[in-house]
């Protein structure tokens, strides 16, 4: 087993992203392990360079559900906190956080939680969370974290 150091604003992203009882190393190995994804889009970063892989919006702009620059939008009146996210033409979402293929990431990084992006995000036009507008692409009614 080989020893790195890493300064405190990495060990704290990688805090930010560990799932269940996962170690530093846990969490390094799926961010940048995990199949189907670059090392930048496994850290949600934009890669330019690299071939885009369709985001999990792309039936929905393929059925005119949703556009391109449409913004999503999530509010926990409780805590008065808003977040915001724009659809993008390849069907990610992206945040002020990073570019996220699926919407339960994306919406789970801004608010520090496990949360059902599906349900929770709302489509800014139509008011109808995107668990709503994929059950009128025919798409899957659930999952899809």
């Amino acid at each position: 087993m080989r020893r790195i150091e890493i300064d405190d604003e990495v060990y704290a992203e990688l805090e930010r992203n560990v799932k269940g009882f996962e170690q530093p190393n846990d969490v390094l190995r799926r961010l940048l392990l995990e199949k189907g994804q670059s090392t930048a889009e496994a850290l949600g970063m934009p890669n330019a360079a690299a071939p885009s892989i369709p985001g999990a919006l792309t039936a929905l702009i393929e059925k005119g559900l949703v556009q391109a620059g449409d913004t999503l939008s999530h509010v926990q009146v409780r805590k008065g906190r808003r977040f915001a996210a724009i659809i993008e033409a390849d069907g990610w979402i992206r945040t002020d956080l990073g570019r996220y293929k699926e919407p339960s990431p994306a919406l789970g990084k801004l608010t520090g939680t496990s949360i059902d992006g599906w349900a929770y995000w709302v489509h800014d036009t139509t008011k109808q969370s995107l668990r709503q507008l994929r059950a009128k692409s025919g798409g899957s009614g659930r999952g899809g974290h």
